[in-house]
């Protein structure tokens, strides 16, 4: 069993894609069902503010956005990977289009006509006008997930023939001959599509495609070990706490080592976390806060993706 905790719900298509990957390193860990909506009060005392699912927490380490979460069970888990050097840009930009503007697509389909029709038919209507609120709360002052239906319904055939095309002549996977972070960042967009009845049906007719998602979906989740909540903020608050160096700290835009500073998604999900910056790398930054449940805590964001602002 590793000391991974992860927190998410069933329904996450960010959830899933790290769901797949921890399945393909074959690994054993806990795992924190949180609401699908606000309040979340257990998360926010491990994030400081983060919403987005999901969370990745290793002790009081909380890990935000599954890009750094990709590279972090690809670190501690290092067979099979799926970053190999030969396609280190390909493979990273293709995630990063998935997992920006095809995850952009998959959502304006789910609000289009039929497929929220579809979601309307599979929760109960109380909960309805909640979600459609909390999401609309979510994309408030970002520039993310603003795609309407009509250009997602445009859009979609064109990546899906070009991903039939891409597999069939080069396949098996995205890239080629070994599996990398690419599939799983499609994958978890197509299956979000997938996933509603309303709009599943733009997948069909795609032969190539519908194999290497069934041989995806196939890797399952590995071994999941439900805990509480409460528990998981227990483990971060027992945890010892660190001392860092600044010796490599890499100083970016003039901030310095322990500088406070507010870190904030830039296109959805854009509330601020506050804390002490005390690791500063070429694509992570982590920041230290203090929460009266959970303890002293490090949380870890990528750069991508992500603004860093001096507290005035």
């Amino acid at each position: 069993m590793s000391d991974l905790i992860l927190h998410h719900y069933a329904n996450s298509p960010f959830a899933e894609k790290i769901r797949t990957l921890l399945g393909h390193k074959n690994v054993c860990y806990n795992v924190v069902n949180i609401p699908v909506i606000m309040p979340k009060p257990d998360l926010v005392a491990l994030t400081g503010g983060f919403r987005k699912t999901p969370v990745l927490q290793q002790q009081n380490h909380i890990y935000c956005d599954t890009r750094l979460m990709a590279r972090l069970i690809d670190q501690q888990f290092t067979q099979d990977s799926i970053f190999p050097d030969e396609l280190d840009f390909t493979a990273n930009i293709l995630a990063q289009w998935a997992d920006q503007h095809l995850f952009s697509v998959a959502a304006a389909l789910a609000f289009s006509p039929a497929g929220f029709t579809a979601f309307r038919e599979a929760v109960p209507e109380k909960f309805v006008a909640a979600f459609v609120a909390d999401r609309a709360k979510l994309r408030e002052g970002g520039n993310g997930l603003s795609m309407d239906a009509n250009t997602a319904l445009q859009s979609i055939p064109i990546y899906l023939q070009q991903l039939e095309k891409q597999l069939d002549l080069a396949g098996p996977y995205i890239c080629g001959e070994q599996i990398s972070i690419a599939d799983f960042s499609i994958y978890h967009c197509l299956w979000f599509i997938n996933n509603n009845a309303g709009v599943r049906y733009l997948l069909e007719n795609h032969p190539k495609l519908n194999q290497w998602f069934a041989t995806i979906q196939a890797i399952g989740h590995g071994t999941q070990t439900p805990i509480d909540a409460t528990d998981a903020i227990d483990i971060a608050r027992s945890a010892p706490t660190e001392q860092f160096s600044q010796d490599e700290f890499i100083v970016v835009n003039g901030f310095t080592f322990g500088e406070p500073v507010a870190v904030a998604a830039n296109d959805y999900g854009i509330d601020p976390v506050v804390g002490e910056l005390l690791v500063s790398k070429q694509d992570e930054v982590v920041i230290k806060r203090i929460d009266e449940r959970a303890g002293e805590l490090y949380v870890h964001f990528p750069r991508v993706g992500y603004k860093i602002s001096a507290l005035t």
